[in-house]
């Protein structure tokens, strides 16, 4: 299955927030914090036509790759674990980024959503991805036995590691194992051999570091170009043995590149479904604090948490294009099912890109203590954020339950206890005063006896 095995070799670049030591640049895992925020996306671009690149020389120097093409793209965002499908694969997983392939099985090209599973402990551990098959109920899971080392940290010049694994793959029709693709065995070797500047298409200019990976086992070379702002250029060598400093021949179409880590194009405030007084349907209201580039929305709707979600016929509505200032939208599902549904939104850009929310859930009838109390525990993105000095938390109980609702600093710190006690069903709202706090990245983490969830907050002053 060379697609998945393909999307797993452009997420390396995943990997790549770094900060500049003098002289030099250093990877830490706490560099790593931004990268995989929730939230984020990579946009690698795809150049199919270059077959040669100045991949530099040893040691300090630098690299121009303003001439590399965007022949095609592909966009890989950091979703929350809870939203992300193939969970129960990947018990050790901290993150996971959703992008858009296609698998390939027999003579058959299948477009497909994956899930790529990342572990981020000390070192960047990737652990594999799961797929689910457009429009059928075949999954695949490809993942690496043992987890691939991606990173060693602290990594700097001349810092060296080594990942030896077996990437396998498995197929799975409505749960049930249909077939298994031929594994692949790795015995990859990383190299830190060169640190500078590159410059990228537009003409932006980047510190970065170069990586060699070679595998002993397939016999390929490849080169990973990471930046201190999210920028980041990979190439594999058409000639392994060859020469690696000044030009080289390199396979084409394995070139891609991206300028930075970009947030997504809308910035969620709230989700919500609750059913119509009288039971006439489902009313969908969602806010966002800002937009990129928005197209537009698709209402879908699901019976199921995590698959089968379809646009609810007439469901688009326009977005507003770039806009800084807060919107609200509404739709009303007048065809809504009883039972227990599920909502999310298909958020598209104007040049295409899609991106998907969490979903969220109602029950359209019989809901004890009326439609504010929710069908699922939630724990939304706090409004606003960015925020200074004071911003506000909302989250959804089912039942009446005991709640821990803190928030920690990057160390892992306790800063700040919102909530803690027995609450009843319903949405509730906690505000976090910061005024004491220093500027930076803190999370918010709420914990029940039945749902644990963690999200980013930013406070600049």
């Amino acid at each position: 299955m060379k697609p998945l095995a393909r999307v797993l070799m452009l997420s390396a670049a995943l990997a790549c927030l770094i900060v500049q030591a003098p002289a030099q640049i250093t990877i830490t895992a706490s560099d790593l914090t931004s990268i995989f925020a929730v939230g984020h996306s990579l946009a690698n671009k795809i150049d199919k036509q270059t077959s040669t690149l100045d991949v530099g020389q040893h040691g300090s120097t630098t690299w121009d790759f303003s001439a590399l093409r965007n022949d095609s793209s592909q966009t890989l965002t950091s979703v929350a674990l809870s939203s992300a499908p193939f969970n129960s694969w990947f018990p050790t997983a901290t993150h996971v980024f959703q992008t858009d392939v296609t698998v390939t099985i027999g003579a058959s090209n299948l477009p497909a959503v994956a899930y790529i599973y990342f572990q981020l402990s000390g070192n960047v551990l990737n652990l594999g991805l799961g797929a689910s098959i457009t429009g059928t109920p075949a999954t695949a899971k490809s993942w690496n036995i043992p987890a691939d080392l991606f990173y060693a940290l602290p990594s700097t010049y001349q810092t060296t590691w080594t990942s030896t694994y077996l990437d396998t793959t498995d197929v799975f029709l409505s749960g049930t194992f249909l077939l298994a693709e031929p594994s692949s065995r790795h015995d990859a070797t990383y190299i830190v051999d060169a640190y500078g500047t590159m410059t990228l298409p537009g003409g932006s200019v980047h510190n970065a570091l170069r990586i060699k990976k070679s595998d002993a086992l397939s016999g390929s070379v490849g080169y990973i170009f990471l930046s201190n702002d999210g920028a980041t250029v990979q190439a594999t060598s058409a000639n392994p043995g060859g020469t690696d400093v000044g030009t080289i021949s390199v396979v084409p179409g394995s070139v891609s590149w991206n300028l930075n880590v970009l947030p997504l194009p809308i910035q969620l405030a709230s989700l919500h479904a609750v059913q119509v007084s009288g039971g006439s349907g489902v009313l969908i209201t969602w806010t966002t604090l800002s937009e990129i580039n928005n197209y537009g929305f698709e209402v879908q709707r699901s019976a199921q948490p995590d698959a089968g979600f379809s646009t609810v016929p007439g469901g688009f509505v326009a977005g507003h294009g770039t806009t800084l200032e807060p919107q609200t939208y509404k739709y009303v599902d007048a065809g809504a099912p009883a039972g227990v549904l599920y909502y999310r939104l298909k958020q598209t850009d104007l040049d295409g890109t899609v991106h998907y929310t969490d979903p969220s859930a109602v029950t359209t009838s019989g809901i004890a203590g009326g439609a504010d109390v929710p069908a699922a525990f939630s724990l939304e993105q706090n409004y606003p954020n960015p925020f200074n000095p004071a911003t506000t938390i909302r989250y959804g109980l089912p039942v009446r339950t005991n709640v821990s609702l803190a928030v920690y600093n990057a160390l892992g710190q306790r800063v700040a206890t919102l909530v803690d006690g027995e609450q009843e069903a319903g949405i509730h709202e906690a505000k976090l005063d910061g005024s004491a706090l220093a500027s930076g990245v803190y999370f918010y983490r709420i914990q029940t006896p039945q749902f644990v969830r963690t999200l980013k907050l930013d406070l600049v002053k």
